[in-house]
């Protein structure tokens, strides 16, 4: 062959890898981080997070404005703008660190989060309109097609944020058509969805039985606050045990406080609650904490002096890899920490 034509193939050989690399699936364990308090971050934490033995990190929280803005739940500045990311451009960089070499990380979620209760609406309101085609609504091109809204923020998850799936924490709407029609659209995109719910188990289920088989491969059950009674057995029953199940824990230093609050627990808790869910869903493979901003303010509020009894953690880098260990270890999997 000759050089030009050596060429030619040489960039459609590499626009067919950049466009169709398959989407991290979670490991075994699946030991994961949610990264509320990582927007835009700093070097230090994102190093000491690639290093500490989780696997997956979920950013967290977003929330779509009517205008089809998307916002960081940590910023009050947009971080997409009229289809383009707007946000800060270190925050791209520290994202795309997660997965050098060494460290554990190897898939990146974006968690959309929906509002609560009596708030304005916002996310699942706006995915629910947007969704439906027929619908002519100011400023946005509705449906899932290549050129509407929806599409373009997913798109931008995807070659901006280098997220592989998008993570569904919708507490108030449940409109399982319009996420139906959501998943089919990151489907298209190559993505994965997960699901983040705590309470309204037909509804997840809903959304289980209508997808794809392969879109929906994780499933992160709250069990604080609202969701404290859960048990991973229970949802197992229900929604069946094709797709992986990881309870969720919120640790101690949540809500700026030292002290068990909305079921917050210490690390040693949380073990001791990982072996108790494994009796009731022996299949289970994992576990998340909730959250970044929570494991800063707990070394922030110097807890390992002022409650002892909450752990022994005086940094974000201890703290972190003694909430991977209790996950891990929970699970009856021996851990040498940072490992």
């Amino acid at each position: 062959m000759n050089h030009s034509l050596n060429s030619i193939l040489a960039v459609a050989l590499s626009f067919v890898f950049l466009h169709h690399v398959d989407a991290q699936v979670p490991t075994s364990p699946n030991l994961t981080m949610y990264g509320r308090g990582l927007y835009p971050g700093d070097d230090t934490t994102y190093d000491d997070l690639r290093l500490s033995g989780f696997n997956t990190v979920v950013l967290s929280s977003f929330y779509i404005h009517e205008n089809g803005d998307v916002y960081s739940g940590d910023s009050r500045n947009p971080i997409i703008h009229d289809g383009k990311y707007i946000g800060d451009k270190e925050w791209l960089r520290r994202i795309a660190s997660l997965r050098q070499k060494p460290g554990s990380v190897t898939r990146i979620e974006i968690l959309l989060e929906g509002r609560w209760y009596n708030q304005p609406p916002n996310t699942y309101d706006f995915i629910r309109d947007w969704s439906d085609s027929t619908r002519q609504i100011p400023g946005i091109v509705t449906g899932t097609g290549n050129n509407s809204t929806l599409y373009k923020i997913a798109a931008l998850f995807k070659t901006d944020l280098g997220v592989d799936a998008v993570s569904i924490d919708d507490e108030s709407v449940y409109d399982s058509v319009s996420i139906l029609r959501l998943g089919a659209m990151l489907h298209r995109l190559d993505l994965h969805m997960s699901l983040c719910p705590f309470t309204h188990i037909p509804y997840w289920k809903t959304l289980i039985k209508g997808s794809e088989k392969g879109l929906i491969d994780a499933i992160y059950l709250q069990c604080y606050d609202g969701g404290a009674r859960n048990t991973p057995g229970t949802w197992v029953d229900s929604l069946g045990p094709d797709i992986p199940l990881y309870p969720i824990f919120l640790c101690r230093g949540s809500f700026s406080t030292c002290e068990t609050n909305h079921n917050s627990k210490s690390p040693a808790e949380i073990k001791a609650e990982m072996a108790r869910f494994k009796t009731t869903d022996p299949g289970m493979s994992g576990g998340a904490i909730w959250q970044m901003a929570d494991v800063k303010n707990y070394v922030k509020s110097n807890c390992a002096v002022s409650d002892p009894q909450s752990g022994t953690a005086t940094s974000v880098k201890e703290y972190m890899m003694q909430l991977k260990d209790s996950l891990q270890e929970g699970l009856g999997i021996p851990s040498k920490t940072g490992q």
